[in-house]
């Protein structure tokens, strides 16, 4: 066996990347001493070996260890035969890897050399292809095979992404703890992100990284106001916040930022959301107000992605892709919001079956959140059956679909608004029309499940058409 046989040549004579030695050295390594095969499955696949012989002996010494069998130049020949590689039996090549063999505990550093290098090949085919596809002589849209590239190219990106979420021992994470605490009580780190509600951050201990947050309710309870609320506090007190609208535009979100942004409650004239989509009927104070407004807004980093109909993989790969924008700006991405989860585009896998699909798409969010390091928070949909209960504050039997948002989530949170179904009930009462006077801009916010804390109820100052969040005072 020989380097030129192993490592082929792509067309137009590019060397396709190896790491051909690195791929001896890890085979003598193991044969040497077969625990350094644990610690090389750790970063490595049998299907990142450029060489097919050294990617058949990988693959066998990974079943003889997960069956409990012993990994040795003899045991291994007998399990391969001793058929001819390059020039030589494979035996000899067995001995010629173990002797030759430096180090066992370079196992990890030759198994993510032969990583990087099959995740370059990955790359590199991914170019040739579009190259070939884009020089074909038709011309066409390229909209379906960018989406194939991104995806093609998003599992490489992913996977560097993802070493802090691998194993670790007991020992590192409780350091990992202190020395958060130190850094807490020293006050060079914030704790959490921020809901920018004080009760309720004192509460959940704010949104902390790697949790996926549910705020779930009825239709117009709220919940986008709650989410716009929710993003310009982290962005404000952290870092960029991505925002997933798969429901309004860019515009519509815009509006209502405005609106809360410009929002006086001692002036004579309120600024809602509808009259800023209008525009004509506003005074030229009101417009003063609302530029006012747009110089506050425009230094706040909320990152709006408003493609409809984005699949869980997209919404990964462009939330990566803003992770690492923040980190080129030399800031932390300090969440990621999606309005709403009912409008992730499922994967085909479960076609037809909406309890499998948002199962899929709820553990999908929950493995991007530890998988990114950020809070994911997600809003959510309520079910009917909230409106045959004299009692309609929501439960956790009330998320849509299925348990699974339940499962997934760290921690839910319900909206209610009274004042939204005594608007809407006929004939009210004298004791009704007192009570919707009183509650007319109410929100209860109420944490309906936290894995490690307290389940209270906030009452909150919301004034829906103008898209204004805050707790009111105890």
């Amino acid at each position: 066996m020989s380097k030129q046989n192993s490592g082929p040549l792509c067309s137009n004579e590019v060397t396709s990347p190896h790491a051909f030695d690195a791929e001896q050295a890890l085979l003598g390594s193991i044969l040497q001493n077969p625990d350094a095969l644990d610690r090389a499955r750790e970063h490595v696949r049998g299907e990142d070996f450029i060489d097919p012989v050294h990617r058949h002996l990988f693959e066998v010494m990974g079943q003889r260890r997960d069956a409990g069998e012993p990994i040795d130049l003899l045991l291994m020949t007998a399990a391969l035969g001793d058929a001819d590689v390059g020039g030589m039996t494979l035996r000899a090549y067995l001995i010629k890897l173990f002797t030759e063999a430096t180090t066992v505990s370079g196992a990890p550093g030759y198994a993510k050399m032969i990583r990087d290098a099959a995740q370059m090949r990955r790359i590199l085919e991914t170019a040739k292809a579009a190259v070939a596809e884009m020089t074909a002589g038709s011309v066409h849209s390229p909209t379906a095979y960018a989406t194939f590239m991104i995806q093609e190219l998003d599992e490489v990106a992913s996977a560097g992404l993802a070493e802090h979420a691998r194993c670790v021992t007991l020992g590192q994470s409780v350091g990992s703890v202190i020395a958060r605490v130190h850094q807490a009580r020293a006050g060079l780190t914030p704790r959490s992100v921020p809901y920018g509600l004080p009760r309720l951050d004192h509460a959940t201990l704010g949104m902390r990284p790697g949790q996926f947050i549910v705020v779930a309710g009825r239709t117009a309870m709220g919940k986008t106001t709650v989410a716009i609320h929710i993003a310009i506090s982290a962005a404000r007190g952290v870092g960029p916040v991505g925002m997933f609208s798969l429901e309004m535009v860019a515009d519509e979100l815009s509006e209502r930022v405005l609106s809360a942004a410009a929002y006086d409650p001692y002036a004579q004239e309120p600024i809602t959301y509808r009259a800023i989509a209008e525009g004509r009927g506003l005074s030229e104070q009101a417009v003063e107000r609302l530029q006012e407004a747009e110089r506050v807004c425009a230094g706040i980093p909320v990152w709006i992605e408003q493609q409809a109909g984005l699949t869980l993989a997209q919404i990964a790969a462009r939330a990566r892709q803003m992770r690492s924008r923040a980190e080129r700006q030399g800031v932390p991405l300090a969440a990621l919001l999606i309005d709403h989860i009912g409008l992730i585009r499922p994967s085909k896998r479960y076609y037809g079956n909406r309890v499998q699909e948002m199962t899929e798409i709820t553990a999908g969010l929950k493995g991007l959140a530890k998988e990114l390091g950020v809070p994911v928070l997600g809003l959510s949909q309520l079910n009917r059956e909230v409106e045959k209960r004299q009692d309609k504050r929501p439960q956790l039997a009330d998320l849509r679909e299925s348990g699974s948002v339940e499962q997934d989530a760290d921690v839910v949170l319900g909206l209610y608004r009274e004042a939204y179904y005594l608007e809407h009930k006929a004939d009210r009462t004298d004791v009704e029309e007192d009570r919707l006077a009183r509650c007319l801009n109410t929100l209860e916010i109420e944490i309906l499940k936290q894995r490690s804390g307290p389940t209270i109820r906030i009452e909150c100052f919301c004034d829906v058409a103008c898209n204004v969040l805050s707790e009111m005072a105890r």
